[in-house]
């Protein structure tokens, strides 16, 4: 098994409507990103804290086994 870590493609915003969920997923935000591909779940999670704590714009991050 493997697991790779997705991104929220545009983080919500405080003035979207409720309806505006947002739940489109991508690897990469643009050609200058990495797709961030683990062996073990445990490694995935470790990463994708690191990406959210170090990510100021709210985005949601989520793991995917592949």
């Amino acid at each position: 098994m493997a697991f790779r870590i997705l991104k929220q493609l545009q983080a919500t915003e405080s003035s979207d409507p409720s309806w505006a969920q947002r739940k489109v997923w991508v690897y990469k935000l643009d050609d200058n990103d990495s797709i961030f591909s683990y062996d073990t779940k445990a490694e995935a999670e470790t990463k994708k804290l690191e990406l959210e704590n170090a990510d100021s714009t709210g985005r949601l991050y989520q793991i995917v086994e592949i």
